[in-house]
């Protein structure tokens, strides 16, 4: 009897000593809290966000003057461009409830248009004698560039496939908080 008491007691103080090793554990993790300002000011430190980059090869005819040889000058441009396009996630909006997260991100939009000033070949050159100022000539042409590489990016779904990539990266960012014992349910929509 005395044999089976001391078995006994030896099991509790296993028993208890693993559930208490399992409390202290539990005690001393960090504690994690999560809100919609923490998750909030994580996405705007990253504030614009290009997640798509079109790389164009343009053609312009840029034409000044009214009078052939007298006022009416022109010349081709070819150029390179890249477009860049994404979202603004200062301007996402978060919303933490109980243990859903609903993160809302802005529709993306063109964020920058860069013509490569070394690319620039021009061709088809005309000569004005009384209109030959060239300085203001290639600004406008330069002008026009950046339009017509603006007016490709709706040809390329560009700003759908921005919208996708930016998607992704905000759930990749808040993926950690989706898994374990204490995770959240995610949902990310575009506005």
């Amino acid at each position: 009897m005395k044999k089976i008491l001391i078995g006994i007691g030896a099991v509790a103080l296993v028993v208890l000593g693993f559930v208490g090793s399992q409390v202290w554990n539990k005690a001393m993790e960090p504690s994690v809290s999560l809100s919609a300002t923490s998750i909030q000011e994580q996405l705007t430190e990253t504030s614009e966000l290009a997640t798509a980059k079109l790389e164009y090869r343009g053609l312009v005819r840029y034409e000044n003057g009214d009078i052939d040889f007298l006022t009416k000058k022109g010349f081709t441009m070819v150029y390179d461009a890249e477009v860049k396009a994404g979202v603004d996630l200062s301007q996402a909006s978060v919303d933490v409830n109980g243990r859903s997260i609903t993160v809302q991100l802005p529709m993306a939009e063109v964020q920058s248009i860069s013509i490569d000033p070394d690319s620039i070949e021009f061709y088809d050159e005309s000569f004005a004698l009384f209109n030959w100022e060239n300085k203001q000539d290639t600004t406008e042409a330069l002008v026009l560039a950046k339009d017509d590489a603006e007016g490709k990016v709706d040809q390329v779904s560009m700003i759908e496939q921005a919208n996708g990539q930016a998607k992704t990266v905000v759930e990749s960012l808040l993926a950690p908080f989706t898994q374990g014992d204490n995770a959240y349910t995610l949902t990310v929509v575009q506005q």
